[in-house]
Order: structure tokens, then sequence, then C-alpha cells
């Protein structure tokens, strides 16, 4: 199992499952400030020249949320993914395709312009167009966590590593502080051994 990454991108997702399912793995890292994903040998593993991108033996996968739930199943004995035939697993999937279709084209362009990128290159108009978006996911997520400790009840699931992906980042950015429900759940995920290892580096 390899993932090809960069620490504090996408590939965090999948290292961070891998380390909840305890499985051995090898990361290669892709150095993005060097231009080592725009290199013809990454580009062979994904197309658009970005991360990660992940091989475990014939099967290749570039989406970090897709791999996230391929793993899960694929190690189904660890309990990170609820039984198909389960109405559970309805919510799981709609959680997890709502993390990359929204909360990711939301959150990370946040981060980008509030926090990552120096002063003279944040636009005020990205803030002022993704705000609004934000205070809707948050209040949508803040209903489907409930009084529950996880996203499917009291088991931890791989849709944590997916959405808690884009909420640890949500936390750094300040935008938790109007949402203690999604400020204490981050704090339990961001609390995990294997979330720890994940973003050790």
């Amino acid at each position: 199992m390899k993932i090809f990454g960069y620490k504090n991108s996408r590939s965090n997702r999948v290292e961070w499952m891998l380390q909840e399912l305890g499985v051995d793995y090898d990361f290669v890292k892709v150095d993005l400030t060097t231009g080592q994903h725009k290199q013809p040998d990454h580009l062979e593993r994904h197309a658009h020249g970005l991360v990660p991108a992940l091989e475990d033996g014939s099967v290749r996968m570039i989406e970090s949320a897709a791999a996230c739930l391929y793993l899960a199943d694929k190690y189904g004995a660890k309990g990170l993914a609820p039984a198909t035939s389960s109405t559970e697993r309805a919510r799981y999937y709609q959680l997890a395709f709502y993390a990359v279709s929204t909360l990711d084209e939301t959150v990370v362009p946040l981060f980008f312009h509030t926090v990552l990128f120096p002063p003279e290159k944040r636009q005020q108009s990205v803030i002022d167009a993704k705000t609004p978006l934000w205070d809707t996911a948050a209040d949508l997520l803040t209903r489907e966590l409930g009084d529950s400790p996880y996203f499917l009840g009291k088991s931890f699931s791989a849709v944590d590593v997916v959405v808690g992906y884009d909420l640890a980042l949500a936390a750094r950015t300040g935008l938790l502080k109007k949402y203690p429900t999604l400020g204490a759940y981050v704090e339990r995920i961001t609390s995990r051994e294997a979330f720890k290892k994940a973003y050790a580096a």
C-alpha cells in the first residue's frame, strides 16, 4: 500500500484512514513546492497532477474520500463502515459526498484566503462568497451530529475521517467559534491516536 502525497493536503484523509485501520503503508512524498506533482511519473498516477494517489496492488485511486470508503470496505472487520444493507449506509454515503462536493469547496478556499496565503494574496471576494455557504453547512452538520459523539452515532466510522478532515481544517481557520457542537466534535476526533500519527509530520 502506497500513498503518493504531501502533508497538509487531502493526503491526510487517506493516511488518517490507514492509521485508523492499522494498515501498513508507505508514504511517498510528492513535493508540491518544487513542482514534482507536475512531472511525468506523477502525472501517470494522477492525470491532474494533484495529491493524493493511492496504490493498493492493482488498485489505483486519486479521490481521497473514495479511497477512504474503499479502504473501510476492504477492511470491513475493523467496523469503520456500516453494513451495505443498513439505513445508516445512506447517511454514510450522503455525508461523504457532501464533504467533497460542498465542504472541500467551501472550507479549503476560506483556509487559503484567511490563513495560508500571505495578506497581499488574500481575496475578500472569496471570503465573502464562501462564508454564507459555510454557515449553511455548519448548521446542517450540527443537526446531523445532534447529541451523538460521531456522525453515525456512538461508533467512529470512515465518514468521520472524510468529514472530519474538513472540520479540523475549519477549526484551524477559526470557523467553529460559533458552532460549539462541531468544536467539541473536532476535539474528539483530533485527540485520536490515528489522527495524531497521520498529522504528526
